[in-house]
């Protein structure tokens, strides 16, 4: 099964006014991708991924604004995240709002998924694709991690900055101008897009933002939540790099008994163990093709016993061995 990846309209809130005091043409660059001008507005229409990347990207190069992603998150805030805003501006303190936004993400955003990660004092909030690496995705991250910079300010208050900001990727703007957006330090080329925090952020208490009873909310979000698959599938990508992904483990984080889970897969058309296999592979088409991970790390990460193992799986998944893909679609990675 092929998974499209979608994401709420309110994702790309922000961009009719960039594109229009740039002198652009937002109907022409919705139509250019498949959208209209009431899909964006609808807030709530889901959009493919492929879509709004490329239409970011487009824009940039269009309007020859190479920080167009950046001065797209400028105008984003806690409502865009639509129900799971109002859920958020209700939590205590925001290690509450995070785990929160780490269990209801896919109600707004399918593809990717945040992590928070402990760094000797400090904290990293990480961030993680789901889909497979597509061309000129650069402004779309860039406007997630700046879009995510603007809530824990929003959230907890107005001086709550990174201490330094990272991108799996080189930059796509003159430097000086990611330091104007984001205030910090940022390092490019890195292994994973995510921004880095003194650890006492997350006792921060949430700002009054009007939040809402959190019990009802949950309520709304838990009967919103996605297809058994998705949710899985979101599970097993958060916790295989702690070796936790078990049948019985994934179980007891969806508040499930293992056989109800495994019978309501097979509801589905689905066993646990092959989908475990077409995650890791997933995951492994995007390191391959998007990072330089070595591929003994890779291996390791996704469970694999040796590189030989992982390189069969792969072999048999993509028809070409770790190596060749990664010289094909990077010709100058090595790994």
């Amino acid at each position: 099964m092929t998974i499209r990846y979608e994401v709420r309209s309110a994702a790309l809130t922000g961009l009719p006014a960039e594109v229009a005091s740039l002198g652009g043409d937002l109907d022409a660059l919705l139509a250019d991708v498949g959208l209209s001008r009431a899909e964006l507005d609808d807030g709530d229409c889901l959009i493919g991924i492929e879509q709004l990347t490329r239409l970011l990207h487009e824009a940039a190069v269009r309007l020859r604004c190479p920080d167009l992603g950046l001065r797209v998150a400028r105008h984003q805030g806690v409502e865009m995240l639509g129900l799971l805003g109002r859920l958020l501006a209700g939590e205590p303190d925001l290690q509450a709002a995070f785990l929160a936004a780490q269990r209801y993400l896919a109600l707004h955003n399918k593809a990717e998924h945040w992590r928070l990660l402990p760094l000797e004092g400090r904290v990293q909030v990480r961030r993680i694709e789901h889909f497979f690496a597509v061309e000129g995705a650069q402004q779309y991250r860039e406007m997630a991690i700046a879009a995510c910079a603007r809530l824990v300010r929003a959230m907890g208050g107005a001086d709550l900055r990174p201490l330094r900001v990272e991108f799996s990727h080189s930059p796509v703007a003159p430097p000086a101008r990611y330091r104007q957006h984001l205030g910090c330090e940022v390092r490019f080329d890195q292994e994973f897009d995510g921004l880095v925090y003194d650890a006492a952020i997350l006792r921060r208490p949430v700002c009054a933002l009007g939040g809402e009873d959190a019990g009802y909310l949950r309520e709304l979000l838990d009967g919103l939540q996605d297809s058994l698959e998705l949710q899985v599938r979101s599970l097993i990508v958060q916790t295989l790099g702690m070796r936790q992904h078990s049948l019985g483990q994934i179980a007891e984080l969806l508040g499930l008994h293992p056989r109800t889970l495994q019978r309501r897969l097979a509801a589905e058309g689905l066993s646990f163990k092959p989908l475990v296999h077409r995650v890791k592979m997933d995951l492994a088409g995007w390191q391959v093709h998007a990072s330089s991970m070595p591929l003994t790390l890779l291996a390791d990460v996704l469970g694999y016993a040796d590189q030989a193992a992982f390189s069969k799986a792969f072999r048999e998944a993509y028809g070409k061995s770790p190596s060749a893909w990664r010289r094909l679609h990077r010709p100058a990675a090595t790994g």
